[in-house]
């Protein structure tokens, strides 16, 4: 539908303007597949459900993740999981790149999974060492430190006796860098 045009210093026919109502009114989200919205004066809020999954230690993401995704590889008792490969402004991170094996990380329970990045802060570049860009497991929550930027990148949730991974839920975007969500509170070392 083509939008109604009024010239200027006319009046806009009742026609006109129901059309152009009729026409947001055809716009407008009602549902969203996989997630939910809410509406408010301020706009609307689509969240998106995790599609994780799994049982017995063969947890999975429903449709996959472009960047970085976290599958589950344990080994028997022995909880790993494989973090898919990619680039981080340009740049592999430390173990990984064209033609390396997978990158698999140990874990020793219920786990995040970070992108750290190491800043030079004299210059606000990206380290230069091969190591400033590293793919890493914690069993806490990280925050970020006056040189170090922590970047979620999935949480891997570990049950029962033995131990077996029930569930990855991977965050699918594009790790950004960015210097200013460093904590500037303190000075660097």
């Amino acid at each position: 539908m083509i939008p109604p045009y009024a010239q200027r210093g006319q009046p806009i026919p009742p026609s006109s303007f129901n059309a152009l109502i009729d026409m947001v009114k055809a716009a407008q989200l009602t549902s969203v597949v996989g997630g939910t919205f809410s509406r408010s004066i301020g706009g609307t809020t689509i969240t998106i459900t995790s599609q994780s999954t799994g049982s017995g230690g063969a947890a999975s993401q429903g449709a996959g993740c472009q960047y970085f995704e976290v599958t589950d590889a344990s080994e028997g008792e022995v909880l790993k999981v494989e973090v898919a490969q990619n680039q981080i402004a340009n740049r592999w991170p430390e173990g990984m790149g064209i033609g390396n094996p997978p990158f698999i990380l140990e874990l020793s329970g219920s786990s995040y999974i970070y992108a750290a990045i190491y800043w030079d802060t004299v210059n606000l570049v990206i380290g230069p060492d091969a190591d400033a860009i590293t793919i890493l497991q914690s069993n806490d929550l990280l925050a970020n430190t006056s040189t170090m930027q922590y970047i979620l990148l999935a949480t891997v949730t570990v049950t029962g006796s033995p131990p077996a991974i029930t569930q990855i839920d991977n965050v699918c975007t594009q790790p950004v860098p960015n210097p200013c969500l460093l904590d500037w509170s303190t000075p660097a070392p």
